[in-house]
């Protein structure tokens, strides 16, 4: 069983829903890339139960904050963890317009593409530099490869409300570069 169909089974067991988000999601959408551990939305009310279960599979919780977990993996061959932790108000209405996909050999979920992109533009809002370029690539990747139209109202309501109207003007420019 692969560890993905772990996770997928356990959470079943325990009824612990969960989105798959990062670049494993972003591949799902046309547009991969390497990523190096596995993300993951969760509901922040259930932070306790996902700590016994990483902890179950020999996992250590090594940065901690307000919004999130990441963990160490047991061994250098395992996928790190990291749990982006949301409100109930955050986590249902992504949850519920989010779609299935095989992982590995596991029925998962991802979010649709809009809160895909939505996390991406939150994310670049509030982003250290080391991360500033994957997560620039990744909205302009995902809104070229899926043909979304930046000057759209849709996007630029993403783009208020989650990013900053630099980042508007900078993906912009990119894009028509193109």
């Amino acid at each position: 069983m692969s560890f993905f169909e772990t996770i997928s089974a356990e959470t079943k067991k325990r009824d612990l829903s969960f989105l798959v988000i990062g670049g494993l999601a972003i591949t799902f959408y046309g547009y991969s890339r390497e990523t190096g551990d596995l993300d993951l939305l969760i509901h922040r009310d259930f932070r306790e139960q996902w700590l016994d279960l990483f902890s179950n599979f020999g996992y250590t919780v090594y940065r901690e904050g307000q919004g999130f977990l990441q963990f160490s993996a047991p061994e250098q061959s395992a996928w790190p963890v990291d749990l982006m932790l949301v409100r109930e108000n955050t986590f249902r209405p992504m949850y519920s317009a989010s779609r299935e996909v095989n992982l590995y050999g596991a029925q998962t979920r991802i979010p649709s593409l809009e809160h895909l992109l939505m996390l991406k533009l939150h994310a670049l809002k509030n982003a250290n530099l080391n991360r500033f370029l994957k997560d620039f690539m990744d909205v302009e990747n995902l809104i070229r490869i899926n043909k979304l139209d930046i000057k759209s109202e849709s996007i630029k309501r993403l783009f208020a409300k989650y990013g900053t109207a630099d980042l508007y003007e900078k993906i912009s420019t990119s894009l028509a570069n193109d």
